[in-house]
């Protein structure tokens, strides 16, 4: 009896067999007549062209970047290069030294080869003094050598700026007294008997000695000031008449006489009291500061 109902018993899916076969069947008339349309559903004619937009060159040649590298702005190369400068102004000119109105009176000049070396006897008005100047020294914050000339000197004010310059006066340039030499002078007095060494007699020496005025009246001598201290370090000759005692004594312009015999010639009484010493000393012996280095000049009085 089981058996028998198992016979009579359906598949589980027989009710969907129909179903599926329809839904095959629809497949089948539509890809059919899709295959029997398609030519008529595709276009007939081609589409419009759409025109290719053209893209604009954005590349840049090297030569673009030649000023840059040129100009070196970030120092690839290690050089920083000159700063710029408006080439249509030039170099711009300085302008001539004009005379000083600055209180300064220019005593004497001593030239030298190298022009770092050359010397200015400068007073300043007001303080009574004589200090010797080179160049790039300045003078009482109000002025700065630039450069030393024969008999004037060029200057930069301090306040200004400018080039200034001051020339020794006229009547200050050789300006001896009229005092009428003393009597028996031949200029033949000291003879020279070697390197720095005179020979004189004792005989002129006592003349000299004796007539103390004309021997002045022969040079021209200020007293010689350390910058800064202004403490007398000897006396500078400015000036001398030709063929004079000082000239014989071997002496030269702008000379400095620091010591006599070893002893400092810083105050005007020592010069004096050293001079007067001659009349009995059988050598003397003169320190000279000439062109910034020290010389001995030795004097034998017999």
């Amino acid at each position: 009896m089981a058996s028998r109902n198992t016979k009579n018993q359906r598949p589980p899916f027989e009710r969907w067999y129909s179903y599926l076969l329809f839904i095959f069947v629809g497949y089948c008339i539509a890809d059919l007549a899709i295959l029997a349309y398609r030519d008529r559903m595709l276009p007939q004619t081609a589409p419009p062209a759409h025109p290719k937009s053209q893209r604009m060159d954005m590349s840049v040649g090297r030569g673009a970047y030649n000023n840059i590298t040129a100009r070196n702005i970030f120092a690839s190369n290690g050089q920083i290069p000159d700063a710029l400068v408006d080439k249509s102004k030039g170099e711009q000119r300085e302008e001539d030294p004009v005379p000083s109105q600055l209180p300064l009176t220019l005593i004497g000049t001593l030239v030298h080869s190298n022009p770092e070396k050359s010397i200015a006897a400068i007073e300043v008005k007001g303080k009574g003094q004589v200090i010797s100047y080179s160049p790039k020294k300045e003078i009482e914050g109000i002025a700065t050598i630039i450069r030393v000339e024969r008999q004037k000197v060029v200057l930069r004010n301090t306040n200004s700026g400018r080039l200034e310059f001051i020339e020794m006066k006229k009547e200050g340039k050789v300006a001896f007294g009229s005092a009428r030499p003393s009597s028996g002078t031949t200029g033949t007095e000291v003879q020279r008997s070697g390197d720095n060494t005179f020979s004189i007699k004792r005989a002129d020496v006592l003349k000299y000695t004796n007539d103390l005025s004309a021997v002045l009246m022969q040079a021209r001598a200020v007293p010689n000031r350390e910058p800064g201290t202004g403490n007398i370090n000897g006396f500078r000759i400015l000036d001398m008449q030709p063929g004079s005692i000082y000239e014989q004594l071997g002496l030269q312009r702008m000379d400095v006489i620091k010591s006599v015999d070893g002893t400092p010639v810083d105050s005007p009484a020592k010069a004096m009291e050293l001079y007067n010493l001659l009349k009995n000393s059988p050598k003397v012996t003169l320190q000279v500061e000439r062109n910034g280095k020290q010389e001995n000049m030795t004097y034998n009085i017999q």
